[in-house]
């Protein structure tokens, strides 16, 4: 009974957090976009303008925003870095509460 509450409990918070970073990701993502193209235009010809680019991502895992020195973009781009994270582990919550169980 505790294992089948313990799996559902994970699946349940794992989408959870992939829903919620997914929708921080894509509202900052594009705030993010804006600003790099409006203040940083080196910066941008780095990353480009699709948020959904692997390079884009992975500026936010690294925190990579913080190497432009730009407060306002650490200020904006945060979020999106912790709803990276939270998809990440969102997608960890789900594989692990399939493997439990099936032992």
């Amino acid at each position: 009974m505790l294992v089948g509450a313990s799996r559902e409990f994970l699946l349940i918070m794992g989408l959870g957090l992939i829903v919620a970073g997914l929708t921080t990701y894509v509202i900052i993502g594009i705030l993010s976009v804006v600003h790099v193209r409006d203040k940083h235009p080196a910066l941008r010809a780095e990353l480009g303008a699709n948020i959904a680019a692997p390079r884009m991502i992975g500026w936010f895992l690294r925190a990579r925003y913080r190497a432009a020195g730009d407060t306002a973009l650490n200020a904006i781009a945060l979020p999106g870095c912790i709803g990276v994270w939270s998809i990440l582990a969102g997608i960890v919550c789900v594989i692990v509460s399939k493997g439990i169980g099936y032992v």
